[in-house]
């Protein structure tokens, strides 16, 4: 067995792994690989090429695992990952440097133990604070077009200037449309029902 898994000498002492099973990266496409880090590393001075390639495999391949960013502890599933036989797969684990040099066991938020690479965890981390900084905007964005086209809509329900042109009944008011009428167009019969129930509410002045 690879020296890496004997890192920690009990299941009470492995490294609880920071990203959540529920966590997904489903439209990352693409891994922020660090190639002079790579190039400078240990394992790529010492491990053979078929290795290497294996190695660069698994990375690819914990992309689409959960939790994101890491490997199972099996070696047939391994194996199977990388389109290897259990043979082959066993052949390369048994040379000095094999493929999981760089990967340690650690423990699941589902209570799995399952295998991380520190620099994998590093990139996966980044990735996944892009994607919510991108959702962020994105957020941002659908809530000023929502908002944008209020006013409009107001003025053909039968709401007044003073509805139309006042920002914070505006907020009250796209957020209102959001908790009573989720996923609803926002049709005249929806504009109407909000703004009775707003000025029912005391929500209009």
């Amino acid at each position: 067995m690879n020296p890496a898994f004997r890192l920690a000498s009990t299941d009470e002492e492995l490294f609880e792994y920071p990203i959540s099973s529920e966590d997904r990266l489903d439209s990352h496409h693409f891994i922020a690989f660090n190639y002079r880090e790579y190039q400078g590393s240990d394992f790529r001075q010492l491990a053979k090429a078929d290795v290497r390639g294996i190695a660069l495999d698994l990375i690819c391949v914990a992309q689409d695992q959960t939790p994101v960013g890491t490997l199972p502890t099996d070696e047939r599933v391994l194996a199977s990952l990388v389109k290897l036989s259990v043979d082959e797969w066993k052949d390369l684990e048994a040379r000095t440097v094999g493929p999981l040099s760089e990967w340690h066991r650690c423990r699941c938020d589902d209570g799995r133990v399952r295998l991380y690479n520190p620099s994998l965890l590093k990139v996966t981390k980044r990735a996944i604070k892009g994607r919510d900084q991108a959702e962020e905007v994105r957020a941002s964005d659908r809530e000023r077009k929502r908002i944008s086209e209020l006013p409009a809509k107001i003025k053909r329900a039968g709401g007044t200037d003073w509805m139309a042109q006042d920002q914070a009944f505006l907020m009250r008011l796209d957020q209102f449309i959001l908790d009573q009428f989720p996923n609803k167009s926002r049709t005249m019969i929806v504009m109407r029902a909000a703004l009775e129930a707003l000025s029912v509410r005391g929500g209009v002045s």
